[in-house]
C-alpha cells in the first residue's frame, strides 16, 4: 500500500534551490566498538533560506523511484504523551517544525541508524529499535522511525536497517520548545549509544 505521509504543505520563499541553506551533518559512524549503531547531528550554518528537514524525510520515506517498491518498508512516529493532538500526523508535525524553528536556533535533528541482525526476522529487530526509541527519545522529543529493508524490493542494498530521526526541539503541551543542545552534541551521542547497548541487554532478558 502506498503510504500517505505528508498531509500539509507550507509556503516557501521564492529562493533558488542552489541558494538555500541545507543542513550540515556530523556523523559518528559505525565502527568495531558499535558495528550496528551510527549517530548523526544535523544543523544549519546560516539562519536564512533554510531548506527545512522535510527534504531529508522525503528521501528516507521514498528512497526509490519505482511506483511499487520505492517506499520505506515501515514508518512510525513516537510522540511525548503531552504532545498536542493536531501534531499526530507526520506531515503536519514536520511542517510545523520547519515553519516555527527560529533563525537563531541552528540545531535541527539527530539521526540514529541501527543495523538489524541479518539472522533475525526484520520486524523483530524493528520492534527492538522502536522500544529503544520510545524509552530514550520519545518522552521529550518527536521521533520518527523509517525501516529500510532492501529485500522487500528485491535488492541486496546495505543490509536491513532502521533510521530513527529525532527533532531537536522538546515537544510539550504548548507545542515545540527550544532546541536541545545536549541532544545535539557529543553528550547526546554518548547517552544514545549507552542507552542502545543497555536496551539490547534488557530486551534479551525480557525475550
Amino acid at each position: 500500500m502506498t503510504p500517505h505521509i505528508f498531509e500539509e504543505t507550507s509556503p516557501t520563499e521564492q529562493v533558488p534551490e542552489s541558494a538555500r541553506t541545507k543542513m550540515s551533518v556530523y556523523v559518528h559512524d559505525v565502527c568495531d566498538e558499535h558495528p550496528d549503531f551510527a549517530f548523526s547531528r544535523h544543523w544549519y550554518k546560516e539562519p536564512q533560506h533554510r531548506t527545512g528537514v522535510r527534504p531529508w524525510f522525503d528521501k528516507k520515506y521514498f528512497p526509490g523511484e519505482d511506483c511499487q517498491f520505492g517506499f520505506a518498508a515501515k514508518v512510525d512516529m513516537l510522540l511525548p504523551p503531552c504532545a498536542p493532538g493536531d501534531l499526530v500526523r507526520p506531515g503536519t508535525l514536520i511542517d510545523r517544525f520547519d515553519a516555527t524553528l527560529p533563525p537563531y536556533q541552528h540545531n535541527a535533528m539527530v539521526h540514529v541508524k541501527i543495523m538489524l541482525d541479518a539472522k533475525e526476522v526484520w520486524h523483530v529487530g524493528y520492534e527492538r529499535v522502536r522500544s529503544y526509541a520510545r524509552a530514550h527519545f520519545a518522552p521529550r522529543f518527536a521521533t520518527l522511525l523509517i525501516a529500510h529493508i532492501p529485500s522487500v524490493a528485491g535488492l541486496k542494498g546495505q543490509g536491513n536497517h532502521v533510521h530513527c530521526a529525532v527533532l531537536s526541539r522538546e515537544l510539550t503541551v504548548n507545542g515545540f520548545g527550544g532546541a536541545c543542545s545536549t541532544l545535539c552534541s557529543d553528550r547526546g551521542y554518548e547517552a544514545a549509544l549507552a542507552a542502545w547497548r543497555n536496551h539490547k541487554l534488557v530486551w534479551k532478558a525480557e525475550a
